[in-house]
C-alpha cells in the first residue's frame, strides 16, 4: 500500500502552499500533492515555464494541471503552446485539454503549430449560452439520420453530441443536459409519466384477459420492482465521460509482440477485467463504486470479470468473507465469470520471483524493519541503496530458498525488488516482493512459510488472467509506474491500469479496523448494523442494490477525489423508491378513532391504489369501519389557521374513504394525560365540503400490529467522527416505535414480494451457472488439510436463495417514510403454499426497518 500522507510534513506543504497559490482551492492542492506522481508532474509544469509567482482563477490552474497530467509525450514548444492558450483563456474546460494534447501529439515533430487549426479542433472561441442552447439542439436533433423516438433515446443523443464534431460538444455539459431534457419533455411528456405510461402498456399487453376490476394482488409495476433481484445496470457512465475513453483489447504496448498475440489468442479481443477483494472483511459502500466499474465495464462491452480474492496474506483471511463477498457482488447484479484466488498461483509466483532474482533484478535483504524504512527514505526523502543490493544472484538465491524453507523467522529477511531508486516515485524505491510469514494459510495451508506483497502479487496475476482493463482507484496511480515494470523485467503480458476516484462518504467511515472496535465493543449489533455503511448493513437496512447502482452512475466516474455528503446519497434512494415501492396506509403512533353516527358493524370497501402516479401497480382493499386508527401526530387538541388536519370541530379526510370525518370530543388517559381516543361523525349527509388534508388510516378490526419499526439517525454526534469515535457515538440512534399498526394488505405485498424474488433469483441463478466458469467446492484447489478443505460450506458458491431476504418486502408507509422488513422477522405465509391466502400466523414477528424519510420528512408540515 502507499506510503502514509501526511499533509504537514515539510516538503508537502510546501508544494500545497505552491499550488493554493497558483489557484487550486485547499482541497485539490493537497489530493494533488497525496498522488506523489501528479503534484510532481504538476510542480514540473510549473518549475519549466516559471508559473510559481502567477495567480490564476481555479479554472484555469485545474486545467493547468490536467495538461500536466496528459502531456508527456509533448515536446516544451507543444506543451508551452497550450500552456499559454490556457493562460490566455483560450482553452478552459478538461474536454478542452484533452482535445489540445491529441492535436499537439499529432502535430509532425519540429512543425509549428497551426493556430487556426488547433482553435478549430480545441473548440477556442466557441462560447454558447444557456438562451443559445435550445435552438442549437432542435437543430442537432433534426440532423440525426434516427430521431430519438422517447426518453429512452436521451442517453445516446448526449453520447452523440460529446463524442461528435457538433460545436455543441464545448457547451457546458450540465446545461446541454439540462436543456435537452426540457426538448424532451415537450416532445414525449415529462419522464415519470412516460415511465408510467410504459409500464401500463407494458403490463396491459401481458394480461391475456382484462380483469372486471383491479385485482388486491400487487402488479408489477416495471422491469425493476422494489422487490427485484436482478437490477437494472446504468451504461450511461461507460458511453460517456472517463470510462468512455479507455483501450481496445490489444491495443496495450507490450515489450514483446508475441505477448500481445498471446494475449488476443486468449481473450478474442474480448474485454476482461477483475474484482480483487482481500476476503479480510465485509465490503463497504465504496466497495459499490469499484465493483460497478470493474463488472459493469466488462458487461457493457460484452466481456469478463473474475471475481479474485486477493489472499496473499496468511493472517487476516476467514472463510465467512468468501461468501459474503460472492453475495454482495451477485446481490448488486454481477455474476463473475470466474471464481479465483491469488493463492492458486503461489507457485508460478515463486517461480517468477527466482526468475526475478536470476535476472539480476531482485536480491534478499536482511535489514530490519527500521533499517529498511530508513534506507527507503521513510517513503519522503531520497533512499539509499540496501546494503544488500549487490549481492551476488546466486547468494540471494540461496538465501530466498533458505527463506522459504521457513529458516528465518518473521522479519527476519524479505526479497526485494531492484528497481530504480533515483525515481522520483516511492514504489520504485525497491519495494518488497516476498515476506517470511509463518502462518498457516487458509487455503494451502502449511505449505509456505513465504508469501507474495500485494505490489508483486497484483500485476502477475493480472497476467496470467489476460486483464484487459487493469481498474483501481487514484491512490495506486503511483503503483502504476512498478506495475509495469515488474511485468517488463519478467517479459509477460501487461495489463493497462487505469485509476478512478473512490466513493467517500461524509458523516461516518468505512475503516474495518473501527467498525470491528464498534462491533467488539457492542456499539452496533454486528456488522450488518443498519446504521453502517457495509453493505450487508445497507441492504439489511433495504436499501435496493439498484438504488445503491443509480447512486454511482448520478454521480459519474472521474479521478477527482470528492467528499459526498449522506443527504445526496439518501435523496437519489428517495428517488429511486419514489418510482418503484408501493404505498400501504400505516400508523406509528396509533390513536382510536369512533365514528358515533354509524352502525357497529359498518363497513365500507375501499380500494386503495399502491401507487398513485403508477396504475399498473394496482389496487388493495380494504375496509372502512367505525372504528380506525390515526396518528398521534394528526391530532391536535387546540387549533390553530395554519393547521388542517384534525381538530375539536374541526374536519379531516381520510385517504380514499367515501367521506370526511368531524371530531366532536377526545379523551384522556388520565395516567399519562395522552389523547387515547378521538370520536368523531361522518359528515355522510348534505353538501358535503371537500376536505382540505387527508390523512391514513388503518381499520381496528383488521389492523396488524407491527412488533417494532426501527428509525435510524446518524451514528456519531460529529461529522467526521473524531479520533475518539467510540465516546463520540450517539445513543439516540437508534430509536424503535412498538405500537405501530399496518393494513391488512401488508401480508399479500410481503408474500407476492418474496414470491417473485425468489423465481427472478431461480431463473437468473440457473442463467449464471450456464454462462460462467465457476467450480463446485468439491474442485476446489485448497490444499488438503487446510481450513478451506475442513470447511467446504466456507467456499464461495451461487446459489439462488443469496439473493433473496426479507429486505425484499419494501414500501412506503404513506406520509412517514420507506420501510422494509428486517431479518428478524418472522412472517409464516411466506413459507406456504402460492395459492393460499397470506394472513397472520401464530408466532408472527414483524419488525421494520425505516429506509430513508419522505422529503417531507424533516419537518411535517400541517
Amino acid at each position: 500500500m502507499p506510503p502514509k500522507f501526511d499533509p504537514k510534513s515539510p516538503e508537502n506543504a510546501s508544494l500545497i502552499s505552491l499550488f493554493q497559490g497558483l489557484g487550486l482551492a485547499e482541497k485539490s492542492a493537497t489530493e494533488l500533492v497525496r498522488q506523489p506522481k501528479s503534484g510532481l508532474a504538476f510542480k514540473s509544469l510549473v518549475d519549466e515555464f516559471s508559473l510559481e509567482n502567477n495567480k490564476y482563477d481555479e479554472k484555469t490552474a485545474s486545467a493547468l494541471v490536467k495538461l500536466s497530467a496528459s502531456s508527456g509525450k509533448l515536446g516544451p514548444a507543444e506543451r508551452g503552446f497550450i500552456v499559454k492558450k490556457i493562460e490566455i483563456g483560450d482553452i478552459k474546460s478538461s474536454d478542452q485539454v484533452t482535445a489540445a494534447v491529441k492535436y499537439a501529439e499529432g502535430n509532425p515533430a519540429g512543425t509549428p503549430i497551426n493556430e487556426e487549426e488547433f482553435n478549430k479542433a480545441c473548440g477556442v472561441g466557441i462560447d454558447i449560452t444557456a438562451a443559445q442552447l435550445p435552438e442549437l439542439l432542435r437543430s442537432y436533433i433534426s440532423s440525426l439520420p434516427t430521431a430519438p423516438e422517447n426518453w429512452a433515446g436521451l442517453s445516446a443523443v448526449l453520447g452523440g453530441i460529446r463524442s461528435g464534431a457538433s460545436d455543441l460538444k464545448w457547451a457546458n455539459a450540465g446545461e446541454v443536459k439540462s436543456s435537452l431534457e426540457t426538448i424532451f419533455t415537450e416532445l414525449f411528456g415529462t419522464k415519470e409519466a412516460a415511465q408510467a405510461a410504459a409500464k401500463a402498456q407494458a403490463t396491459s399487453a401481458a394480461k391475456t384477459k382484462p380483469a372486471p376490476k383491479p385485482k388486491a394482488a400487487v402488479a408489477s409495476s416495471s422491469a425493476e420492482a422494489s422487490s427485484s433481484t436482478s437490477p437494472v445496470i446504468p451504461t450511461n457512465i461507460f458511453r460517456e465521460g472517463f470510462l468512455s475513453d479507455f483501450h481496445k483489447p490489444g491495443e496495450n504496448p507490450q515489450i514483446n509482440p508475441k505477448l500481445k498475440e498471446q494475449h488476443l489468442e486468449f481473450t478474442k479481443g474480448m474485454v476482461y477485467t477483475r474484482f480483487p477483494p482481500e476476503p479480510n472483511g465485509y465490503l463497504h459502500i465504496g466497495h459499490v463504486k469499484a465493483i460497478m466499474v470493474d463488472f459493469g465495464y466488462a458487461k457493457f462491452h460484452g466481456g469478463r470479470t473474475y471475481l479474485r480474492f486477493d489472499d496473499t496474506n496468511p493472517e487476516a483471511e476467514e472463510g465467512r468473507y468468501f461468501q459474503s463477498i460472492l453475495e454482495t457482488v451477485r446481490w448488486l447484479g454481477f455474476e463473475p465469470w470466474k471464481i479465483t484466488y491469488s493463492s492458486d498461483n503461489f507457485d508460478q509466483l515463486y517461480q517468477w520471483a527466482v526468475e526475478l532474482t536470476r535476472r539480476g533484478k531482485a536480491y534478499v535483504c536482511t535489514c530490519s524493519a527500521e533499517k529498511m524504512k530508513a534506507d527507503r527514505g521513510l517513503g519522503k526523502g531520497q533512499p539509499v541503496p540496501c546494503e544488500h543490493r549487490d549481492r551476488p544472484i546466486e547468494e540471494s538465491l540461496r538465501e530466498f530458498e533458505r527463506m522459504k524453507n521457513g529458516e528465518y523467522p518473521e522479519q527476519g529477511a524479505a526479497l526485494r525488488m531492484k528497481m530504480d531508486l533515483s525515481s522520483g516515485n516511492p514504489y520504485m524505491w525497491d519495494g518488497v516482493a516476498y515476506r517470511v510469514k509463518l502462518a498457516p494459510h487458509h487455503r494451502t495451508g502449511d505449505k509456505w512459510k513465504i508469501y507474495p506483497t500485494y505490489d508483486f502479487t497484483h500485476c502477475l496475476c493480472d497476467s496470467i488472467e489476460n486483464i484487459s482493463h487493469s481498474l483501481c482507484t487514484v491512490e495506486f496511480i503511483p503503483a502504476r509506474e512498478s506495475y509495469e515494470w515488474l511485468c517488463d523485467a519478467l517479459e509477460v503480458y501487461k495489463a493497462r491500469q487505469y485509476e478512478f476516484a473512490r466513493l467517500n462518504l461524509q458523516g461516518t467511515f468505512l475503516s474495518k479496523r473501527k467498525i470491528a472496535k464498534l462491533v467488539n465493543n457492542k456499539l452496533v449489533k454486528d456488522w450488518d448494523d443498519p446504521r453502517l455503511y457495509t453493505i450487508i448493513a445497507l441492504r439489511r437496512r433495504g436499501i435496493p442494490p439498484g438504488a445503491l447502482l443509480s447512486f454511482v452512475s448520478d454521480l459519474g466516474v472521474t479521478t477527482s477525489e470528492s467528499v459526498v455528503e449522506i443527504q445526496r446519497f439518501e435523496s437519489s434512494v428517495r428517488s429511486y423508491l419514489e418510482e418503484s415501492a408501493p404505498r400501504l396506509m400505516m400508523v406509528l403512533n396509533p390513536i382510536k378513532l369512533i365514528i358515533e353516527n354509524v352502525a357497529d358493524d359498518y363497513r365500507v370497501p375501499v380500494q386503495v391504489p399502491l401507487h398513485p402516479k403508477v396504475p399498473a401497480m394496482g389496487t388493495v382493499e380494504t375496509s372502512f369501519t367505525k372504528e380506525v386508527y390515526i396518528d398521534a401526530e394528526d391530532f391536535r387538541e387546540e387549533d390553530s389557521p395554519d393547521y388542517f388536519r384534525l381538530a375539536p370541530g374541526k374536519s379531516v379526510g381520510l385517504f380514499k374513504a367515501p367521506f370526511p370525518v368531524t371530531c366532536t370530543s377526545y379523551s384522556k388517559d388520565p395516567v399519562t394525560g395522552q389523547v387515547n381516543e378521538i370520536r368523531c361523525r361522518l359528515e355522510d349527509t348534505g353538501n358535503v365540503k371537500k376536505a382540505k388534508a387527508y390523512i391514513q388510516w388503518v381499520n381496528v378490526p383488521e389492523s396488524i400490529k407491527i412488533d417494532e419499526v426501527r428509525y435510524f439517525k446518524p451514528l456519531f454526534r460529529s461529522d467526521p467522527p473524531p479520533a475518539d469515535f467510540e465516546s463520540d457515538v450517539n445513543p439516540e440512534s437508534l430509536e424503535v416505535y412498538k405500537n405501530a399498526v399496518i393494513e391488512p394488505a401488508f401480508y399479500e405485498l410481503s408474500k407476492k414480494a418474496i414470491l417473485d424474488a425468489r423465481k427472478e433469483s431461480e431463473e437468473r441463478t440457473k442463467k449464471a451457472k450456464k454462462e460462467s466458469s465457476i467450480k463446485s467446492p468439491e474442485e476446489s484447489k485448497a490444499v488438503e488439510g487446510s481450513e478451506a478443505s475442513k470447511h467446504l460450506e466456507d467456499e464461495p458458491v451461487v446459489t439462488a436463495e443469496q439473493l433473496v431476504g426479507m429486505e425484499n418486502i419494501r414500501f412506503q408507509g404513506m406520509r412517514l417514510a420507506y420501510f422494509s422488513v428486517d431479518r428478524e422477522s418472522k412472517i409464516g405465509c411466506l413459507d406456504e403454499n402460492e395459492a393460499t391466502k397470506p394472513g397472520k400466523k401464530d408466532g408472527d414477528k414483524i419488525i421494520l426497518n425505516r429506509i430513508v424519510s419522505l422529503k417531507e420528512d424533516s419537518g411535517k408540515k400541517a
